[in-house]
């Protein structure tokens, strides 16, 4: 009998083999197909549907839980599936051609690389084929990508919030547009930025991961201990030279004057409690996204048009009762390259 059972559950163990190649086989059928329905998508922030929650697995992303899947379907359903799942939703929801690039299984998850409008977005759907794990922005037309068409109330000084993360690609795209602004106009405006991190207890978390809570309590500690001016040197050799992990970060620290003994010490002994006040002030704003722009309380997409200083200038300029001098210079253009779109 023992004999028996083993020999039915090896023969369970060959079907259930045959079955995973024949998967793999069908995972190609769908690559390069097409999927094109003029359907315009309503804002992600503004659909009920859409939440936001942190961290899945090493991905470290925002998840946004979209339910795109055939009811019932549970456990791992196959590349093949999973991958139109996610591309009849496109097709029901994005404005525009999408092509189907790629589907690659990384870190738990399946990455559908798709085509929209001559740029490769990758989205990640879970194993189940229920949920999507990507903001999605890329996707969305310029209207939906606007945080909102309020009008910037006028101050005498206005007040200038930079919300990001310190690896957003996005978010760093948006710093190197907005240093020749603060360099600009510094004291006539009241500049303050914050980090877009969910705080439980003694615990930070990040889309990025553990690298980018550091690099965030580091800068938040450069800009506490030594002021803004010191901040930008260090933020921007950071941007420029230390790749997703801040590895050059005593570099950084050392080109902006900032001591690196006191800079670790801060971070050990202030790192939470700055961050703490970040997710607050982030909160307060409705800030989910790296980069999000704040003038005197109003969300401006003015921060989407990276490499445009004079952009960024003319949206703070804006809001004065009665813009300074300084408002009259044009900037030049700041170099940068890649699509509009934001970490959320």
């Amino acid at each position: 009998m023992e004999d028996d059972f083993d020999d039915e559950d090896m023969e369970e163990r060959r079907e259930k083999m045959k079955e995973d190649k024949k998967l793999e086989k069908k995972d190609k059928a769908v690559i390069g197909k097409s999927y094109n329905k003029p359907q315009l998508l309503e804002r992600v922030r503004g659909n009920p549907w859409m939440v936001s929650t942190f961290v899945l697995g090493a991905l470290a992303l925002i998840l946004i839980l979209t339910n795109f899947s055939l009811g019932g379907v549970t456990g791992n359903v196959g590349k093949d599936v999973a991958s139109a799942n996610l591309m009849k939703f496109l097709s029901e929801n994005v404005n525009g051609n999408i092509t189907l690039l790629d589907v690659e299984k990384e870190n738990g998850m399946y990455r559908v690389d798709v085509e929209y409008q001559g740029q490769t977005i990758p989205v990640y759907v879970t194993m189940n084929g229920k949920y999507t794990a990507s903001s999605l922005q890329p996707l969305l037309d310029e209207s939906s990508t606007s945080p909102t068409s309020t009008e910037i109330p006028k101050t005498d000084k206005p007040s200038v919030e930079l919300f990001v993360m310190s690896f957003c690609p996005y978010g760093n795209r948006g710093e190197n547009t907005m240093v020749p602004v603060y360099n600009l106009l510094k004291d006539k405006i009241d500049f303050n930025v914050y980090y877009i991190v969910g705080v439980s207890g003694n615990t930070v978390s990040s889309l990025h991961g553990q690298p980018e809570v550091d690099e965030n309590e580091r800068e938040a500690c450069v800009l506490t201990d030594y002021g803004l001016d010191a901040w930008w040197k260090f933020v921007i050799y950071v941007n420029n030279n230390c790749g997703s992990d801040g590895s050059c970060w005593k570099d950084a620290a050392l080109q902006s004057g900032v001591d690196v003994a006191k800079l670790t010490k801060c971070v050990q002994e202030k790192g939470l409690n700055l961050m703490t006040k970040s997710e607050q002030a982030s909160n307060a704003a409705g800030a989910s996204g790296s980069p999000t722009l704040v003038i005197n309380g109003v969300q401006s997409d003015a921060v989407y048009q990276y490499g445009n200083a004079d952009a960024y200038k003319q949206a703070i300029c804006s809001a004065f009762n009665t813009a300074p001098e300084e408002c009259s210079t044009q900037l030049q253009s700041v170099a940068d390259s890649g699509a509009t779109g934001n970490c959320a």
